[in-house]
């Protein structure tokens, strides 16, 4: 219990750098709809904005870097322990480090494309080339990595999480069963409409998946100013766990 309020903490830490990240690209990349473009405008679109471009992918990168204690210490808090438990917080540790190699492409990689686009003695054939090479690294980094496969690991970490927030004590119950409701329907839709390409179905998917990161930011204050226990033990469990000090 004495770790949900780092929890809390860590959570909302994680939404403000989210929250960052995306007004910083927002107003000065164009960012999500340049992720659409192919690399002749994304590279001449990151040459103009290259400074604030670091800044907010850095941003979404520490964002998805505190998931990783975030997760631990909500399972410390939440559950008593269970395999399952453990399970759940390894998808949603696993899912931040997808994310992260999705976000790390821009500030580590891109930059490198974005000189030899710009070089003045690179000739068509070179600039053709480096047009490639960052429409299959935005292709695999962003779309496999980044959105398929960590929007799918974050997906069942999401539905976890809000399973343990219903079963906890201390938490009003319609908050949970919001938190249940919004993990399910973004953790089926999105890689539906990604892996589909699905555009209508995408946007509407995505809004769900910004009103559950809403949501976490919620809990994480809730787990800060509020005290917050995980379920009662059950009676046989507690009965089980000390019968081998009965027996000594």
């Amino acid at each position: 219990m004495r770790r949900l309020p780092v929890a809390g903490a860590l959570l909302v830490g994680s939404a403000v750098l989210s929250l960052v990240g995306y007004a910083v690209l927002g107003t000065k990349f164009g960012w999500p709809a340049v992720l659409d473009e192919p690399g002749t405008v994304a590279l001449d679109r990151f040459v103009e904005a290259e400074p604030w471009v670091r800044v907010g992918f850095y941003a979404f990168l520490l964002s998805s870097l505190v998931l990783v204690p975030a997760a631990v210490a909500l399972e410390d808090g939440l559950t008593r322990g269970q395999a399952a438990a453990r399970t759940i917080t390894a998808f949603g540790v696993l899912g931040a480090f997808a994310q992260m190699l999705g976000w790390v492409r821009w500030p580590l990689a891109v930059p490198a494309l974005a000189d030899r686009w710009t070089d003045p003695s690179a000739g068509q054939a070179d600039l053709a080339v480096t047009a490639a090479v960052y429409d299959l690294l935005n292709g695999y980094a962003g779309g496999a990595v980044g959105e398929h496969l960590g929007w799918l690991l974050q997906g069942v970490w999401a539905v976890g999480v809000s399973l343990w927030v219903l079963r906890a004590r201390g938490l009003p119950p319609w908050f949970a069963v919001l938190g249940v409701a919004l993990s399910v329907v973004w953790a089926l839709l999105v890689p539906v409409a990604t892996a589909f390409g699905l555009p209508t179905l995408e946007f509407w998917s995505l809004n769900v998946y910004t009103a559950w990161y809403l949501w976490l930011l919620a809990l994480g204050v809730l787990l800060m100013v509020r005290r917050v226990e995980p379920p009662a033990e059950p009676v046989l469990d507690r009965v089980r766990r000390q019968l081998p000090a009965v027996g000594s």
